[in-house]
Order: structure tokens, then sequence, then C-alpha cells
């Protein structure tokens, strides 16, 4: 009766993932269109665009670009349910990676008046990863920390080494995770209550994505919080062992 029980949740779970892959990949060739078409607009190469107008298209498309990521995290959400994500590994630049998020994010963290900083250790090795994921399993971790920062928050990411491991810490100090939520924390679709009173629009999906491609990668994923002060999520990587190449 058990073993019943279990398979007729697995199925339906499969059914899920499934219906939510088809639905995401429907949306996805349209916001790209959508995307593409604001980008030409606004560059100005249809004629000229007015500040105001710019203005407006550029909130327009920052929206987008959001729903594109969010299309894009529910098709990587389907690929790790059936054990279907597929890495590319290929010699990955952690210090690149990191301020290239923080660049990505710096638009909503001005708009929310946080504070982004970054230090690293002068030499820091190159990792065997796929590139274009660790960047969304970091852009993810940093989207977090300003998205749930309290007024004038501020956010300290670093880079370090620990024997032959690179360590990624991304500090904040915001809302923080009460104890009864931190063993959720990386499951799919879960949000936080304070999370939702502060962010109502949220999809539940970076932190369990970023878990996923970080041990896919042969890392592993963790969190410090303390309610009303912060947290720090931490992950770490193996430093690539052939070809060694410093900046």
């Amino acid at each position: 009766m058990r073993r019943r029980k279990i398979k007729k949740q697995i199925i339906r779970h499969d059914i899920r993932s499934e219906v939510t892959s088809v639905i995401a990949h429907q949306l996805k060739t349209p916001l790209v269109g959508i995307k593409s078409s604001l980008e030409v607009i606004v560059s100005g190469q249809l004629g000229e665009v007015l500040p105001t107008q710019k203005e407006y298209l550029r909130i327009a498309l920052d929206e987008v670009e959001r729903m594109v990521a969010l299309v894009r995290d529910l098709l990587d959400a389907a690929r790790i349910d059936q054990k279907e994500l597929e890495l590319k590994r290929q010699p990955t630049d952690l210090v690149k990676l990191v301020k290239e998020a923080i660049d990505n994010n710096m638009t909503f963290a001005k708009a929310t008046n946080t504070e982004v900083s970054f230090a690293f250790d002068g030499k820091i090795p190159l990792v065997s990863a796929d590139t274009a994921k660790i960047q969304q399993a970091i852009n993810n971790i940093v989207d977090n920390a300003i998205r749930y920062e309290q007024r004038r928050g501020k956010v300290v990411i670093r880079l370090k080494m620990a024997g032959q491991k690179i360590i990624f810490s991304c500090q904040d100090n915001g809302i923080g995770i009460p104890n009864t939520e931190a063993k959720k924390i990386f499951s799919k679709f879960y949000r936080g209550r304070k999370a939702i009173e502060l962010v109502p629009t949220g999809s539940g999906l970076g932190l369990y994505i970023a878990r996923a491609i970080i041990e896919q990668s042969g890392g592993k994923v963790w969190f410090t919080s303390k309610p009303g002060q912060g947290s720090t999520f931490y992950f770490f990587l193996p430093v690539q062992l052939k070809n060694r190449n410093n900046r």
C-alpha cells in the first residue's frame, strides 16, 4: 500500500515537471523575441529615442529580462527533477563571474539603496565548471542577498582559498532566516514567511537551482543566519588540478 502511494507521488511529480517544462518552452521563444525587439528600440537603431521614452523602455526591458530568467529557472528546475541537467565543463574564472553578477544586479542594488562590495585573495585559481551555470548560481545567490535586504542594506562578497578549494561567501544584513525555515530553504518553490511579506513576488527556485548546480560541479552549498540580522551563503568548488592557471 505504501509502495503504491509512493509510486503515485513519483508519477504526479514527473507529470508536474513535464508540464512545467512544456509551458516554459512555450514562453521562452516569444519572450526572447520581445527582449531582442526592445533592445533594438532602446539602442536607437530605428530612430531617435527621447530620454523619457528610453526610461520606460528600460523598465520594460528589465521586466522582460526577469521573465526570461524565470523561464530559464523553470526549465532548469525541470531538468534537475528529471536528472537531465547537463554541465559543459571548462576553465572558469570565479572572480570574473562574481564581478559580472554584481554588474547584473547593480540597477536593483541602487534601487534598494544596497551597497555591494567584493574582496578576494590575490590569486584565485580557475575551476573546472560550466561557466554559464556557475554564473547563474552566483547570480541567484547575489540576487537573493539584495532582494531581501532591509533599508540601507550591505552585501559583502568574498572569494578565498582553502587548500584545494575556493570558497565563495555572500553576506547580507537582511531579514535573516528563522531556524524553523532553515531545513526548507533549498527546497523547490519554497519561500519563507518574512521573505513573502517583504517581496510578494518570487519563484522560490533560485537557491534550489544554485545548490543543484554547485553540487553537480563537485562542490557544496550551506549558510548561516540570524533572524533580523542577516545571512551568509557559502559554496566551495575544487580548484582545477590540470593546467592550474592563476591570473
